[in-house]
C-alpha cells in the first residue's frame, strides 16, 4: 500500500518494506541519508515557499486592476471640485480617504530580520519611526539608492533574491520597510465596501489590517487594491504594510535607473455601495466618411455583487462637451444577477469635436450608479477624447491624418524626492515638452501613476504606455529566446502585469500605442502578452524586443540608436511591412544630441518612418540622502548631486544622466535644439529682394490663425529694424509666402541678416502670450575677409633682443618671443597681460573630453618647433613664423606684430590622421579676464552637428557662465561662428578685441579640458582656474551619439588631409 505523509510540511510517498535482520543495520544508514537529503531537500522548498521568491505567485488577495475612477455619492459633490476639471488634483469631497502623509516606520536590513506579526501587533515591541508616504526611503537616509543596468544588485538566478557575494555588507541584503498608519472611518461609510488602494510600491508588500493578514501583491508601477470591508472595525483601525525592496518581480524591473523602495506613490481608502460598478471601459468606432465626426460610442460597465443577490440599479450615462453642457444622457435598468455583471451602452453620435495632440478636446463621461427609486448612490466621471487610430502604409493615422511621433523616453525621477515625482513636476515636464514641440512621450519603461495621463490627455501628448518588463542581464546572459521570458513558469506573472496596464488605462485618449516592455528577449511569453493586449484593446502594439528577436509580437519595425544610414535605408525600404520608429535614438547623455537635424530630414521625407523618442527627457541625479537630512542642496556654488558611482555597485556610473534637460528641469542648450528641430512650421526661405518668406504648416490638425510673424534685422548683429506682421490660417500641410511689411536700406558694407519667430497670439494652457514656437535665420548680406587692412603706425618698435628671445616694446605694449620654437614668452599691454607665461603661448589643440564620444583619441601630439623672424626697414612690423612637426596635425602660426599694438594670427593646419576632435588652437590667457561680448552663434552652446537654434548675433556672457554644469563635467561652451569677441578684465572696461577673418568655431573656460577626464566628477568638485582656456577651432568633430549609439557622421569629422587655415586679430579694447 502507498501511503502519503507530511515531512517538514511537504508530502512524500512511503511504501513499506519487508527489512530482516541482516539489512537493518544498512537500512538504517539508508534512513539516515535519506533523512539528510530531505533536511536539505526542505531547505530549497523553504526558500522557494517565500512568495517574494515565486514567480506564481504575485498576488494573493488582491482585486482585479480596474480603470482609475474617485467615486462620489452624488453629482453635485464630483461637479463642484476641482477634480473634476483636473483629473490629476486629488479629490477632497469624494468618497475617498488620502493615507498620504505620515506614517509609522521600522526598516530592516534583511528579509529575515524583518518584524513578526507579534513584534508588529504588539505595542512596546517595536521602535518605530516616522516617515512621509508616498517616498522612497533610501531618499530619507535608510540603506543606499542603487543605480542599476544590464545588472542585478543579486545574483542571477531567478526567482531567489541573494546579494552577490562582492557586494554584502555595503547595503542591505534585502531590505524590509515596515509601515503601520491608523485610520477612522466615517459613519457613512459604516454600510459600504471598502478598498485599500496603492498606485504602486517597491517592490513587494504584505497588508494587514486589524491584525489580520489580508493579502500579498508585486509589480511596483501597476496599481493594486485589496478590499478591507471585513477587516474594518469601529473607531480607530490599525494598517500595516510590510515592503521588500527585491522580490523575484525585480528581475522583470531591471531597468536603467536609480532602484529605491518603498510606498513611492500615493495610497488611500475609497468607499462604494456593496453592489457597485467596478470598472467601465469607453470606446468609439468613428466614421471615415464623415471625417471622424461621428460614430458609435460605447460604454462598457461591470457590476460587482459579491453576494449574488438580485437587484435592479438605475444606471445612467451622461456626455458633456467642453463648457459641461450635456450632449448626451440615457437612463438603463439593470437587472444584476450574478457575482459580476458585464453591460454594454451604445448610441451614435454626431457633430463631435476631435482628440489630438494639436488641440485636445476632451468631453466627460458621466456614469451614475442608483436604486430602484432614482436616488444617486455612485457617481463617477472620465475624461474622454474621441479620436480614430489606425495604422496603414506602414504609416500611423489618427483622425486620418499621417502623424509623425515628435518623441522623448522619460523617467519618474526628482532629485530630492527620487522615484517619488511629484504633481508639480509633472506638470512642468509636461508643458516644457509641448514648449519644445515634443508631442510623444514614452513611458519608460514602466507605466506612469494614472494623473500624469489625466494630464496628457489634458495638454494633448501622444503616449506610449509601457509595461513593466526589462530582465536586461537574464536576456543578455540567455539570448533572445532564453531566460525567463521563454520560462512558462514566469508567464502568468508577465502577462499580469501588462493586463494591469491596458485594463487601469484604455480610456486614455493620450495613449496611442501599447509598449510590451523593453529590452528582455523575444521569447514566448510576449506572445502571451501581445495576446493579451490584443484582447483588451484595439491600440497598435509595439516592442523593439520583437523586432530585435525577428518575432511577430509587435506592429511595428522597432530599433534603437541606429546609424542615420539604417534611418535612410528603412525610411523609403520597399520590402518593410510595418512602420519604423525608433524607440530610443540621440542618447542625449552630457554634451549630446548631435545631428539631430539630419534624422528629422529622413523621417519627414520617408514613406514608413513614424517618429522616434530621444533617450532621455531628463537626468537622474538626486541629492545625496545624508546631505539632505543636514539641509545641503548646494556646494561650491554647484547642485549637490550625486551619481551611480556615488553608491556601492554594481552600477554604471554616470550612465543614468542621459537627460535632454538636466534634474534642475531648466531650459537649456541641448532642448532648445529640440524645439528647433522638432518645430512643426518650416519658415523654407526668406527673398530679400521681394522682402517675402515662404513658410509650410507641418502640423498635423491646427491652421495657423493663433500666430504671428515676429522679425527683426541685423546689421553686424546689432538690429536696426523690428517689426511683426499677421499670419494668414494656413491651413495644415499648405505652403504660403508672406511679405514682410519693412523698408529698410541695407548697408552693403556690412553683414546683415533677418531672425524670424512664430509667436502665439494668446496664453494658451502650457504657453503665454508671445510665446515663440517656431524660428528661423536667414542671411541678408555676407561679407568675405571680414579683417580690414591695418593702418599701420609709423613708430618704430623698441627692440630688445639675445641669443634666446626677442621681445618688441612700444607704448602700452609688449610682447617677446622664445626665438628657438616661437612660443610666446609674455604679452602686455597698457594695465593687463594677455599671456603672463609660455604656457599660455597658442598651439594646437585636439583635446577634447565629452561623454557623448569619450573613446576616441583626443591629446595632441607635438613633436618640434622651428622660429624664422623677420623685422621689416622701419622697424614698425615683426613677422614671426613658428612651424611645429606633429604627428597628428602639423601646423604653423604666422604671426604679424603691429607697431600700433594690433597682433594678426594666421593658423595653417594640415592634418594627417583620422579622428581628430579639432583643427585648432588653444591658448591660455592670464587671470582676471571674465566679461564676454561675442559675436557668433548663441546663446545657446553650440557644435557643427547642433546649431540649428543658434543664431548669429551679438552676445553676452562670462567665462564662468561659459561652463554647462553637466552632471559629470565636460568639454564645453564652444560657440559656432565667431566673427568677433569682446573679452573684459573683470569689472573694467579693458580688454581684449579678438577678430577672425572668416567665421570659426570658440570657447573659453576656466578649466583645461584634462580637468574632466576623470571616470569619477562632479561639478561641485571643480576647482577653476584663474586663467582663461581658449579654443579657436577652424572646425571640431560633431558630438555625434556615441555614449550609446553610433559615432559622428562623416559630415561633420574633422578631416583627415589638406590644408586649412584662418586668421585672428588681436588688439586692446580702449
Amino acid at each position: 500500500m502507498v501511503e502519503c505523509e507530511k515531512v517538514w510540511g511537504r508530502l512524500i510517498k512511503v511504501v513499506p518494506l519487508q527489512i530482516d535482520e541482516e539489512n537493518k543495520c544498512i537500512m538504517r544508514c539508508k534512513i539516515l541519508l535519506l533523512v539528510s537529503v530531505l533536511f536539505f531537500v526542505n531547505i530549497a522548498f523553504s526558500q522557494e515557499n517565500n512568495d517574494w521568491e515565486n514567480q506564481e505567485v504575485f498576488q494573493i488577495n488582491r482585486c482585479s486592476p480596474r480603470a482609475t475612477f474617485f467615486p462620489y455619492s452624488n453629482t453635485k459633490a464630483m461637479m463642484s471640485e476641482e477634480t473634476f476639471n483636473y483629473p490629476w488634483i486629488s479629490p477632497m469631497k469624494a468618497d475617498l480617504i488620502s493615507l498620504n502623509g505620515k506614517w509609522n516606520f521600522h526598516f530592516s536590513l534583511s528579509a529575515n530580520e524583518r518584524p513578526s506579526e507579534n513584534d508588529m501587533f504588539t505595542k512596546g515591541n517595536l521602535k518605530w519611526e516616522s516617515i512621509n508616504v508616498p517616498s522612497c526611503w533610501e531618499m530619507l537616509g535608510y540603506d543606499f539608492p542603487l543605480y542599476v543596468n544590464v545588472d542585478y544588485p543579486f545574483e542571477n538566478n531567478p526567482p531567489f533574491i541573494d546579494v552577490k557575494e562582492q557586494y554584502k555588507g555595503l547595503y542591505g541584503e534585502n531590505p524590509v520597510g515596515t509601515y503601520h498608519k491608523t485610520f477612522n472611518i466615517p459613519k457613512n461609510w459604516e454600510k459600504k465596501r471598502v478598498f485599500l488602494h496603492f498606485d504602486g510600491l517597491y517592490s513587494g508588500a504584505y497588508v494587514w489590517c486589524n491584525g489580520k493578514k489580508v493579502g500579498y501583491c508585486q509589480a511596483s508601477n501597476n496599481d493594486a487594491e485589496f478590499e478591507l470591508t471585513k477587516y474594518l472595525k469601529e473607531g480607530e483601525n490599525d494598517l500595516y504594510v510590510q515592503v521588500f525592496r527585491w522580490t523575484d518581480a525585480s528581475y522583470l524591473e531591471g531597468q536603467d535607473m536609480f532602484h529605491m523602495s518603498g510606498l513611492h506613490r500615493d495610497v488611500y481608502l475609497f468607499a462604494v455601495e456593496p453592489i457597485y460598478i467596478s470598472n467601465h471601459y469607453i470606446t468609439s468606432n468613428l466614421s471615415k466618411q464623415d471625417n471622424y465626426k461621428s460614430g458609435e460610442f460605447c460604454v462598457e460597465l461591470e457590476i460587482d455583487n459579491p453576494t449574488n443577490k438580485k437587484s435592479k440599479k438605475n444606471i445612467e450615462i451622461e456626455l458633456l462637451d467642453s463648457k459641461k453642457q450635456s450632449v448626451f444622457s440615457k437612463n438603463y435598468l439593470v437587472e444584476v444577477k450574478n457575482e459580476k455583471t458585464k453591460v454594454k451602452f451604445e448610441t451614435y453620435l454626431t457633430n463631435l469635436e476631435l482628440w489630438n495632440s494639436e488641440n485636445p478636446y476632451l468631453y466627460t463621461v458621466i456614469i451614475r450608479q442608483k436604486d430602484k427609486k432614482g436616488k444617486e448612490e455612485l457617481v463617477f466621471s472620465t475624461k474622454y477624447g474621441f479620436r480614430d487610430i489606425k495604422i496603414a502604409n506602414n504609416c500611423v493615422y489618427i483622425n486620418g491624418e499621417r502623424v509623425l511621433f515628435k518623441g522623448v523616453n522619460t523617467q519618474d525621477t526628482h532629485p530630492l524626492y527620487g522615484r517619488s515625482i511629484d504633481v508639480n513636476t509633472m506638470l512642468k515636464d509636461i508643458k516644457l515638452m509641448k514648449q519644445a514641440n515634443v508631442n510623444t512621450l514614452r513611458a519608460s519603461h514602466y507605466p506612469r501613476q494614472a494623473k500624469m495621463y489625466a494630464m496628457t490627455d489634458f495638454y494633448g501628448m501622444y503616449v506610449m504606455n509601457e509595461a513593466d518588463v526589462e530582465c536586461h542581464l537574464n536576456w543578455a546572459v540567455h539570448g533572445e529566446k532564453g531566460g525567463i521570458t521563454n520560462d512558462s513558469t514566469w508567464r502568468a506573472q508577465y502577462v499580469d502585469r501588462t493586463k494591469a496596464m491596458v485594463l487601469r488605462d484604455r480610456n486614455h485618449p493620450s495613449i496611442i500605442f501599447w509598449s510590451l516592455g523593453n529590452e528582455a528577449g523575444g521569447g514566448e511569453n510576449f506572445l502571451h502578452t501581445y495576446k493579451a493586449t490584443k484582447s483588451l484593446d484595439t491600440r497598435p502594439i509595439h516592442y523593439e524586443g520583437a523586432t530585435r528577436g525577428k518575432t511577430p509580437y509587435t506592429d511595428f519595425y522597432s530599433e534603437m540608436y541606429p546609424h542615420l544610414d539604417a534611418v535612410k535605408a528603412f525610411a523609403k525600404s520597399d520590402s518593410l511591412n510595418q512602420p519604423y520608429i525608433m524607440c530610443e535614438y540621440a542618447h542625449a547623455m552630457g554634451n549630446a544630441i548631435g545631428n539631430l537635424k539630419e534624422y528629422w530630414d529622413e523621417i519627414e521625407k520617408g514613406k514608413n518612418a513614424i517618429g522616434g523618442c530621444i533617450w532621455d527627457w531628463v537626468d537622474q541625479s538626486i541629492y545625496f540622502p545624508q546631505a539632505i537630512k543636514k539641509g545641503e542642496f548646494t556646494k561650491n556654488g554647484f547642485p549637490y548631486y550625486s551619481a551611480g558611482y556615488d553608491y556601492p555597485g554594481p552600477h554604471q556610473g554616470n550612465f543614468m544622466n542621459n537627460g535632454i534637460i538636466r534634474a534642475d528641469r531648466e531650459w537649456n542648450d541641448k532642448l532648445a535644439e529640440v524645439k528647433k528641430v522638432y518645430q512643426y512650421v518650416k519658415i523654407l526661405s526668406f527673398d530679400k529682394d521681394k522682402k517675402q518668406v515662404v513658410i509650410a504648416n507641418k502640423y498635423d490638425f491646427i491652421d495657423l490663425s493663433q500666430f504671428y510673424i515676429d522679425f527683426q534685422i541685423i546689421e553686424d548683429g546689432y538690429e536696426i529694424y523690428k517689426g511683426i506682421t499677421k499670419l494668414p490660417a494656413l491651413k495644415p500641410n499648405t505652403i504660403a509666402k508672406i511679405k514682410l511689411p519693412y523698408n529698410v536700406e541695407l548697408n552693403p558694407e556690412k553683414e546683415s541678416f533677418i531672425n524670424l519667430q512664430l509667436r502665439l497670439k494668446d496664453a494658451n494652457l502650457w504657453a503665454e502670450k508671445d510665446y515663440p514656437m517656431a524660428s528661423a535665420q536667414f542671411a541678408l548680406n555676407k561679407i568675405d575677409g571680414r579683417l580690414k587692412p591695418i593702418d599701420e603706425s609709423k613708430e618704430a618698435f623698441d627692440i630688445k633682443e639675445d641669443s634666446k628671445q626677442i621681445s618688441l616694446e612700444n607704448k602700452g605694449f609688449k610682447i617677446s618671443f622664445d626665438k628657438q620654437n616661437g612660443e610666446i614668452l609674455y604679452w602686455k599691454y597698457d594695465g593687463f597681460e594677455v599671456i603672463s607665461d609660455r604656457k599660455g603661448s597658442p598651439h594646437y589643440n585636439n583635446n577634447r573630453w565629452i561623454e557623448n564620444d569619450k573613446h576616441g583619441d583626443s591629446i595632441s601630439g607635438e613633436l618640434a618647433s622651428t622660429c624664422e623672424i623677420k623685422l621689416n626697414k622701419e622697424r614698425t612690423k615683426a613677422e614671426i613664423k613658428v612651424t611645429t612637426m606633429d604627428e597628428k596635425c602639423p601646423y604653423t602660426i604666422e604671426y604679424t606684430v603691429y607697431s600700433n599694438n594690433i597682433v594678426d594670427m594666421k593658423v595653417t593646419m594640415n592634418p594627417i590622421v583620422e579622428g581628430l576632435r579639432r583643427l585648432g588652437l588653444g591658448m591660455i590667457f592670464s587671470k582676471d579676464f571674465e566679461e564676454i561680448d561675442y559675436y557668433a552663434k548663441g546663446p545657446w552652446e553650440n557644435y557643427n552637428d547642433r546649431q540649428e537654434a543658434s543664431f548669429v548675433g551679438r552676445y553676452s556672457t562670462t567665462v564662468t557662465d561659459m561652463l554647462t554644469p553637466y552632471a559629470h563635467p565636460q568639454s564645453c561652451g564652444n560657440r559656432q561662428e565667431m566673427r568677433e569677441i569682446f573679452l573684459y578684465k573683470k569689472g573694467s572696461t579693458k580688454g581684449l578685441k579678438i577678430e577672425a577673418n572668416q567665421p570659426i568655431a570658440f570657447s573659453m573656460l576656466h578649466f583645461d579640458d584634462k580637468d574632466f577626464n576623470k571616470e569619477k566628477l562632479h561639478p561641485w568638485e571643480l576647482n577653476p582656474r584663474e586663467e582663461v582656456y581658449a579654443h579657436f577651432d577652424f572646425v571640431q568633430r560633431g558630438l555625434g551619439n556615441g555614449s550609446c549609439g553610433p559615432q559622428t557622421i562623416e559630415k561633420y569629422q574633422v578631416p583627415s588631409s589638406g590644408t586649412y587655415s584662418f586668421t585672428l586679430r588681436f588688439s586692446p579694447l580702449k
